[in-house]
């Protein structure tokens, strides 16, 4: 009776129920132990290593290879493993960084936008012209003043003094009136990005597109020296043709659609979100 009593008391019960669910627990946290020390090189990660090698050597791996691909992976798995385990990967910006990329690009790829109409690609051109045009362009002549053996005060002078001739004359051309040049003196059809990487300097960008046509116009500094220049034709920014970008249309037009799409489904997403801007201050 009184072993009988004993087990009745709460005390007891609390203690006994207690124990058994610290023994589940436990045996519930051993087992996830051993499962996330588990790990598993299955044919399909070995299938995702071959491509992976392949798509980036364009040949498939021999067996030396493949055994050192999946060492390495084992040995990442391991050290990744254990870095989540110390926390590593909390308040790690990389991370957060890679992370948030990473659903982006899923959602990107899910994202079905349905292939547009003819009249539709047309109302795209029609709205979106700046995407579709030519740049403008500049042909010119130049005659080159070295700083390399002279300072550049006394090399824009005698850019200065060649200009006065030019001037009184009827030459579009006359590079030996100056220094050797490294690149050629004669261009045609330059755009802003081809003069810049070039002569590698905005003022003489800016001297092209902006000073008068089929007249001397300088001293100009590049990142080579002082130039006299000739612009001999210049075109203006000009939208292509439809029919002469319409699959190019067709790929801007679908990367828009599915950016509305994207934002559409972030937006239904945020709004899940309970957002508090303690930064901000208050009047």
């Amino acid at each position: 009776m009184k072993f009988q009593k004993f087990f009745t008391e709460p005390l007891i019960q609390f203690i006994i129920l207690g124990g058994l669910l610290y023994l589940l627990v436990a045996n519930v946290q051993k087992h996830k132990d051993t499962q996330a020390r588990e790990i598993l090189v299955d044919n399909d990660r070995i299938a995702l290593m071959i491509t992976n090698y392949k798509s980036q050597t364009g040949n498939l791996p021999t067996k030396q290879q493949l055994d050192a691909m999946i060492e390495d992976y084992i040995k990442e798995e391991v050290l990744y493993r254990e870095a989540k385990k110390m926390g590593l990967d909390k308040d790690d910006e990389i991370i957060r960084r890679r992370l948030s990329q990473k659903i982006a690009f899923m959602q990107n790829d899910l994202a079905e936008v349905k292939p547009p109409t003819e009249t539709a690609m047309q109302q795209f051109y029609k709205d979106n012209l700046t995407l579709f045009q030519q740049d403008a362009t500049v042909g010119f002549s130049h005659i080159y003043f070295s700083t390399d053996n002279s300072t550049d005060s006394i090399a824009k002078r005698k850019a200065l003094a060649v200009l006065q001739q030019l001037k009184s004359s009827n030459l579009q051309r006359a590079p030996e009136k100056g220094d050797r040049f490294p690149l050629q003196y004669d261009y045609t059809a330059q755009s802003a990005i081809d003069v810049q990487q070039n002569f590698g300097n905005n003022d003489f960008k800016e001297a092209l597109f902006e000073s008068p046509v089929k007249e001397w116009t300088g001293p100009v500094k590049s990142g080579y020296g002082w130039h006299l220049l000739f612009i001999l034709k210049r075109d203006s920014t000009t939208a292509l043709p439809f029919a002469l970008v319409k699959e190019d249309v067709k790929i801007k037009y679908l990367d828009a659609a599915k950016e509305v799409l994207d934002k559409k489904k972030f937006d239904a997403l945020i709004n899940q979100y309970s957002i508090t801007r303690a930064y901000l201050e208050t009047k």
